[in-house]
């Protein structure tokens, strides 16, 4: 009996002797947004979306001013007023580039028309957003072979026709490119080897004297660097994760300064591979139809403070991707509303340019 004392005394003595825990200071975590100068432009780039009666049939929550009074939806496409306008207005915020996702359809090869023909004096230029889901690379069927030649022949295509030309974006004589997903499902794994692919891309193109700058899209967000393929990482020029928006409480109460923390993790982890981390950022979010959201509000704060944010965390380049041009149906649009008018236009420009 008196053993099983001593024990339990000797028990309560060390118990009582461990220190109390240490917690992070809330600080470290959730702070203010410092205002940031740039002393140079940043290239500013935005993710165009062509929408069909489907996306119009959301619920939005605001809806474009180059709708005709009543409307709620347009079609750049077969409208030729849209793009003029849109273009002009692009202009005003000091957007470099609109990017247009191509997945090989001929309605992606519309848009990229509708855009080259109908332009004026605008200065925004294309970039085009290459999917490879068209491609139908699987684990047991992967992108080599014949699929891999596919992606090559349309790439020479796409430059004979838009990217070797005068409204193609270029950054020191290189045309940019973004190539999604990088991030592939769980069931997708090895369906593409993205340092084979763009090795043997990057070989074709330079013969025909062709030296893109490559930019990988990563649609998760949230998810940190380490989690992804560093070969994959590598094989592009620049990486943006082009997806922030969250339902969950702490994400969205410390938003900017989680954030900005996920982002310096971004660009130490590329910085180490010679890779450039693109911010994407947004006016607001607000998905009517979405099961679960939380709502960031479209206020020149919280916009300004995600400038910021982005300012914090460009690189060399210092490039910067807006989320969207015009995706009404998640509340994220730049492009003039009814509602906001041209005032994120306005603020694009005041955060991004220096002149």
């Amino acid at each position: 009996m008196k053993k099983i004392l001593y024990i339990l005394c000797l028990a309560g003595f060390i118990v009582s002797c461990k220190k109390d825990p240490q917690l992070i200071d809330k600080e470290k975590y959730v702070y203010d947004i410092p205002p940031v100068r740039l002393s140079t432009n940043a290239i500013v780039g935005t993710y165009y979306f062509n929408y069909s009666s489907s996306d119009w049939n959301k619920v939005h929550s605001d809806t474009s001013l180059v709708v005709p009074a009543g409307g709620k939806s347009y079609n750049a496409v077969t409208d030729a007023t849209v793009f003029p306008k849109q273009l002009a207005w692009a202009d005003e915020a000091g957007v470099d580039y609109m990017i247009f996702k191509w997945n090989a359809s001929a309605t992606d090869n519309s848009l990229l028309n509708a855009f080259a023909t109908r332009r004026t004096t605008q200065n925004v230029k294309m970039v085009i957003g290459y999917n490879t889901a068209h491609l139908s690379a699987t684990n047991a069927s992967p992108l080599t072979g014949a699929k891999l030649q596919t992606m090559i022949t349309e790439f020479k295509s796409l430059i004979t026709q838009h990217i070797s030309k005068e409204y193609y974006y270029n950054i020191a004589g290189r045309p940019v490119i973004l190539i999604t997903p990088l991030n592939l499902s769980s069931s997708a794994l090895t369906s593409i080897d993205y340092k084979v692919v763009m090795e043997a891309l990057r070989a074709e193109l330079k013969t025909i004297g062709v030296n893109p700058f490559f930019i990988g899209e990563l649609a998760t967000g949230w998810t940190a660097p380490a989690n992804f393929s560093a070969d994959a990482l590598a094989s592009m020029d620049a990486i943006v994760v082009s997806n922030w928006n969250t339902a969950d409480f702490d994400r969205w109460w410390a938003f900017y300064s989680f954030v900005d923390l996920n982002w310096q993790n971004w660009k130490a982890s590329l910085d180490k591979l010679n890779v450039e981390f693109v911010p994407c950022i947004f006016p607001g979010y607000n998905e009517p139809s979405a099961a679960t959201q939380r709502i960031i509000d479209r206020t020149e704060k919280n916009y300004v403070d995600y400038a910021n944010v982005a300012k914090r965390n460009m690189g060399v380049n210092q490039m910067v991707i807006i989320n969207s041009w015009n995706d009404f149906s998640k509340g994220t649009a730049l492009e003039p509303s009814k509602k906001y008018n041209k005032q994120f236009l306005e603020l694009t420009k005041r955060e991004f340019k220096v002149n």
